[in-house]
């Protein structure tokens, strides 16, 4: 209980509370096992899913091959389900055995008139999310899968230029729309420019 209280606490939709809500540490956490669907179009109860542990991903209906993104302990998914979105967009399975909250829309806008900074918090991801769906379509509309490749990996890659964890080559050629082989040519055209640099399943981006 303390450990899940910790980490909703770091969560950006109660940054700036002096203390969690008490409706928060009282949600019941949802155990899905590896392969399981958390939520997906069909999905009747709406809600704002935080993963406490293991790993998800979201997958695009109806085929679920292509990887939309991924997450991990603290990550959020179903926003664009919430407040007139007509419903999950996407399906969101584990990956591995996970354990979510989910925040019912009616809890949020209870909180979102209790708590102004929550609100304004909400609308902040929602902003930062925008805008990386805005760079997402620069990626995909880009002349040349080696341009398309670098900018998705200054836009997803961690502090130290690295790729997430949980994202494959097959993985990542499905999320830029392109074959492995045009990934792996992109990848050393890259190399050969001095714009990563490759450690065998590392990689790291050039600034």
């Amino acid at each position: 209980m303390e450990e899940r209280s910790a980490l909703l606490a770091r969560h950006f939709l109660f940054q700036g509370l002096e203390k969690l809500p008490e409706e928060a540490a009282a949600l019941p956490v949802r155990r899905f096992e590896r392969g399981a669907v958390i939520c997906g179009p069909d999905t009747a109860e709406r809600g704002l899913g935080i993963v406490l542990e293991g790993r998800a991903e979201a997958v695009a209906p109806p085929r679920e091959q292509t990887v939309l993104a991924a997450f991990g302990p603290g990550d959020t998914f179903g926003a664009a389900a919430l407040f007139g979105g007509g419903g999950y967009v996407s399906c969101i399975r584990a990956v591995t055995a996970c354990g979510v909250v989910l925040l019912p829309e009616a809890l949020l806008e209870a909180w979102f008139a209790r708590y102004p900074s929550m609100a304004v918090n909400y609308i902040t991801f929602l902003s930062g999310r925008v805008r990386f769906l805005n760079g997402k379509i620069a990626v995909l509309t880009q002349e040349g899968a080696p341009q398309r490749l670098y900018r998705w990996l200054q836009a997803n890659c961690d502090g130290a230029g690295r790729v997430p964890e949980g994202i494959s080559m097959t993985k990542l050629a499905a999320m830029l729309a392109m074959g492995r082989t045009s990934l792996y040519r992109a990848m050393e055209e890259l190399t050969a420019a001095g714009m990563i640099v490759r450690d065998g399943k590392r990689i790291e981006v050039i600034q």
